[in-house]
């Protein structure tokens, strides 16, 4: 809406031409998704915890972990907060990014469409007997890859239709000049590039979804990566910077880090509830769009490969899930961790909130040398 504005609030005061810069736009989407935040947060958390939308924090299939939470105070508190990040992110980004353009409103559905199937999941855990058993495992894997593989078909069309064919292109970190183009293959390629998005996408949002489980744990550790990827998009929808860094220059997409800007402030307001002790879980509701916004900033700015660094912390507990898993299935029941995934470890062996911090700390690390990867190049 703001950038409509622009040319007629300049006619009334002059300095209001600052709001056409991409980098004063996300500043004050980051500022405003903050305040949505922190003024939708207060009342739906009352409104949950009056409803009984709590968390059945003592249901677990380890009783050590069960044990902690329930002594920790956790059970019964609200959940379902990712209602109120979804809408703090959604209306500053009506607010300040150019909705014409089609890749902020393919975030947008992305956005809005994980968030509803992570609400379905939720309510159906609030109305399940033990508070636990939401969606089967199938109708949310199809719904998310479904909603996935249209963004990601969207995405190749509106590449070849806008002149931005390098939107279909894998670039690779560290390796100037070495990319592949799935448009090579035809209709195999744009069948193996809308699997391989889907599964940035989704595996992503699972990654966020698991490493949910500690008090500001994955807000907190969505931060650094949320930065350094705004970064990153900002820095392809800016031709000097796109052919000082190597990277395909993307007309537009420089919109999406307006859209980044609004999801570093939405997060910061999420986390003002959500830090130790938690006056509110995500659940669903939140970590599925969260983390389906990471892989989305990653897509535009054609850093998927790059993820294991600028998301390092969820790449390090849905990977240390899966391989226990894996690990479980090809011994006959031996375990690779003692629990998965790996911050259950540490739990009850530091306090809870010097072990987020440090998995804070971690995430920034490894999100700077994500970025570092960039000038690499």
């Amino acid at each position: 809406m703001i950038p409509w504005l622009v040319p007629w609030l300049t006619e009334l005061w002059h300095p209001f031409q600052a709001l056409g810069y991409i980098t004063v736009r996300a500043g004050m989407a980051a500022g405003v998704a903050f305040a949505a935040a922190l003024f939708l947060g207060k009342p739906l958390i009352a409104k949950l915890r009056a409803a009984g939308v709590g968390e059945a924090a003592g249901i677990h299939d380890s009783p050590r972990i069960a044990a902690l939470y329930k002594e920790a105070g956790k059970e019964g508190t609200p959940t379902m907060g990712g209602v109120f990040w979804v809408a703090a992110v959604l209306l500053s980004t009506l607010l300040f990014a150019r909705t014409d353009e089609l890749l902020v409103l393919l975030g947008a559905v992305l956005l809005v469409g994980m968030g509803a199937i992570g609400f379905l999941d939720d309510w159906v855990k609030f109305k399940s007997e033990d508070g636990r058993n939401g969606l089967s495992r199938k109708a949310k894997f199809f719904s998310s890859l479904l909603l996935a593989g249209w963004v990601a078909g969207m995405l190749w069309f509106l590449g070849r239709e806008s002149g931005r064919a390098e939107l279909g292109v894998i670039y690779f970190p560290l390796l100037k000049g070495i990319t592949a183009d799935p448009a090579l293959l035809g209709w195999v390629g744009l069948l193996l590039f809308v699997l391989f998005e889907s599964f940035v996408i989704l595996a992503t949002a699972h990654a966020v979804n698991v490493t949910d489980g500690l008090d500001g744990l994955a807000a907190g550790s969505a931060l650094p990566a949320f930065g350094a990827l705004c970064v990153a998009v900002y820095a392809v929808g800016h031709a000097g910077m796109a052919e000082y860094l190597h990277l395909p220059f993307l007309p537009g997409a420089g919109e999406v880090a307006v859209m980044g800007g609004a999801l570093l402030g939405a997060t910061l307001g999420f986390l003002w509830f959500n830090s130790h002790p938690a006056e509110v879980f995500m659940g669903d509701s939140g970590s599925l769009p969260m983390g389906a916004m990471i892989a989305w900033l990653a897509i535009v700015s054609r850093q998927e490969f790059a993820l294991p660094l600028l998301a390092g912390v969820f790449v390090l507990e849905v990977s240390t899930s899966l391989f226990q898993i894996l690990w479980f299935k090809m011994t006959g029941g031996k375990r690779l961790f003692p629990i998965a995934p790996i911050h259950h470890c540490f739990q009850g062996r530091m306090a809870e909130s010097k072990l987020v911090v440090r998995f804070w700390i971690l995430a920034a690390v490894l999100s700077t040398l994500g970025l570092l990867a960039l000038k690499v190049r």
